[in-house]
């Protein structure tokens, strides 16, 4: 069997299959009678025609194929815009160009429905609230999604030169998955949620993580519970308040005109005063409440934190000491950031004993993609961290328990964290995390 090119064998077996006639043909014309010029002049004229076709058939052959692979070509490096030319009617030739050509068409809109599904994806990963971290079998991070890059307060493009073991999270990989760990994000220690799973890209084996913050989602659902309680009991106390106090006044107004003896008349008018007075007063202290069940959304603009800061300090005349940045451009509502930061720096100026001075300090930092405000004080700390942010919780005397609880869910409502501690020297600290 003839070795070759496809072109070249099948040229062979058109060769070899007119081969015996062209010979025949040149046979019977030298044994023929006719003049040695006009035999040679045949001769010569059909060798030309016979070689000719055969240059046509082969360099045609050739042609096709050449344009079929390049077709095939074209789809193997991604470019699907090119297209084949298929003969009118039923052939093998344009039966597999148009084939061909059905196959660009199907790869085409793959590639579009693959690009619409990691658009859609991408968007995804960037809106949702969870973090999201990818790596390979070394332990080397490969993808993070944004909610990761604010916790660690540093941008993908570095995190990728990372690996785990780096930023403190090296016993990931003896996990399993669903499970439930205490784990340092960045800034955030929390209880996490972790699902880990595997998957691979460009022949290699990753592993994914997405951590879901417990802590957060079940610190949003006691503060909604907390507010559906302040808000059923501020409408039934209210419904029973309203009538008291009108009560009380009218028996006031009874009373004084009424002939009861003077001393008996001062001891009715003195009680009926004293559960009026009790009764708005408690009024007042509810009204304080619905703070926490009708806090508008942040209404929030472009501003430079750094002179709100400042000129709030210097109106409130407090012992602070601040350490800021030049300038400060963050997202924020600026009258509930001032309210926040008024209720933060009246604790610890509370917190200070007597004949201290100079003991508040406040620090802003700043890093790729988090602003960190800390309140520090040297007073005697928080003896019961675990329900600073309780609404009706209080270790003050004339305390409400609103002031914290209204904190938190100022920060929360800018995307932010709002955290206490005792501090190992004395005193406690305050620590703000907000989105940049």
């Amino acid at each position: 069997m003839f070795k070759g090119s496809f072109e070249k064998r099948l040229f062979t077996t058109v060769l070899w299959a007119i081969l015996p006639s062209y010979l025949l043909a040149l046979f019977l014309l030298w044994h023929i009678d006719a003049s040695f010029y006009l035999q040679a002049l045949v001769t010569i004229f059909l060798s030309a025609i016979v070689g000719f076709s055969f240059h046509l058939f082969y360099y045609d052959i050739k042609d096709q194929f050449i344009s079929l692979a390049n077709l095939v070509e074209a789809l193997n490096v991604g470019d699907f815009s090119l297209r084949g030319k298929a003969e009118i009617g039923q052939s093998g030739h344009s039966d597999l160009i148009r084939q061909i050509n059905k196959l660009a068409d199907s790869l085409t809109t793959a590639r579009y429905d693959f690009k619409e599904s990691q658009l859609l994806l991408a968007k995804v990963i960037k809106q949702i609230k969870v973090a999201i971290i990818a790596c390979n079998e070394q332990g080397k991070i490969t993808m993070v999604n944004p909610e990761t890059e604010m916790l660690l307060g540093i941008n993908e493009s570095k995190l990728s030169h990372k690996t785990l073991a780096e930023l403190n999270l090296g016993k990931l990989s003896e996990l399993k998955s669903n499970s439930i760990e205490k784990l340092t994000l960045g800034s955030r220690t929390a209880r996490w949620h972790i699902f880990k799973d595997g998957f691979r890209e460009q022949g290699q084996q990753h592993t994914l993580y997405i951590f879901s913050d417990l802590d957060l989602l079940l610190s949003q659902q006691e503060q909604e519970a907390w507010k559906n309680l302040v808000r059923i009991l501020s409408h039934e106390i209210n419904n029973s308040l309203a009538p008291i106090i009108s009560l009380t006044s009218t028996l006031d107004k009874i009373t004084g005109q009424s002939d009861i003896e003077l001393d008996d008349k001062e001891d009715i008018q003195s009680g009926l005063k004293i559960i009026h007075d009790r009764a708005t007063s408690l009024k007042h202290f509810l009204a304080g409440y619905r703070v926490l069940t009708h806090l508008p959304k942040p209404q929030c603009k472009k501003v430079d934190i750094v002179p709100i800061v400042e000129q709030l300090t210097s109106l409130l005349n407090y012992p602070v000491n601040l350490q800021l940045p030049s300038t400060v451009a963050l997202n924020l509502d600026v009258a509930q950031f001032e309210q926040c930061l008024i209720n933060l720096l009246k604790n610890a100026h509370e917190a200070l004993e007597q004949g201290q001075e100079n003991k508040i300090d406040l620090l802003i930092k700043v890093n790729e993609k988090q602003l960190l405000i800390y309140i520090l004080d040297n007073g005697p700390g928080i003896q019961n961290l675990d329900n600073v942010f309780v609404p009706l919780f209080t270790t003050k005397a004339q305390g409400t328990g609103i002031g914290l609880s209204l904190c938190k869910q100022i920060i929360e409502g800018h995307q932010g964290q709002l955290r206490l501690s005792n501090r190992a020297e004395g005193g406690c600290q305050v620590e703000i995390v907000l989105p940049r």
